[in-house]
C-alpha cells in the first residue's frame, strides 16, 4: 500500500513538471519572464515544501485512522450479518415446524371427526333420519 502511494506521489510530481514544461514552451512570454516565473515557483516550493510535506504526513495518518475505523466497522457489520442470517434460519426452521404441526393437527381433527360421523351412522341404537322407530328392537 505504501509503494502505491509513493508511486502516486512520484507520478503527481512528474505530471506537474511535464505540465510546467509544456506551459513554458507554449506560453507567449519572453525567456526572461519564464525564467523569473520558474525561479519564483522554485522559491515557493523551497519555502512551502516542508509545510506541504508535513500536511501530507498528517493526511496520511488521518487516512490510516479512517481505514482502521472502516475495517473495524466492516468486521462488526459482518458479525451482524452472520447473526441476522442465523436468526433468519431459526425463524425459517420454526415456521416449518409450525406448519408441520398445523398439518398434523388438521389431519388429527379430520381423523377424529370422521369416525364419529361413521359410528353414529352405523350405530344400531340410533334410528335413521325420518324414521318413526325409536328403537331397532321389537317387543
Amino acid at each position: 500500500m505504501d509503494q502505491q502511494k509513493t508511486q502516486f506521489v512520484y507520478g503527481l510530481i512528474a505530471g506537474a513538471l511535464i505540465g510546467a514544461g509544456a506551459a513554458a514552451l507554449f506560453t507567449p512570454k519572453s525567456g526572461r519572464d519564464i525564467r523569473a516565473d520558474l525561479m519564483y515557483g522554485a522559491e515557493m516550493l523551497r519555502e512551502k515544501g516542508p509545510e506541504w510535506n508535513e500536511k501530507g504526513h498528517e493526511v496520511t495518518e488521518k487516512g490510516r485512522e479512517v481505514v482502521a475505523v472502516v475495517k473495524e466497522s466492516i468486521g462488526v457489520a459482518r458479525e451482524w450479518k452472520e447473526q441476522v442470517e442465523a436468526a433468519a434460519e431459526d425463524v425459517k426452521q420454526e415456521l416449518a415446524e409450525f406448519k408441520e404441526q398445523d398439518k398434523q393437527s388438521a389431519t388429527a381433527k379430520e381423523t377424529s371427526s370422521t369416525p364419529a360421523a361413521v359410528s353414529s351412522a352405523t350405530n344400531p341404537t340410533t334410528p335413521p333420519a325420518g324414521s318413526d322407530k325409536t328403537s331397532n328392537y321389537s317387543v
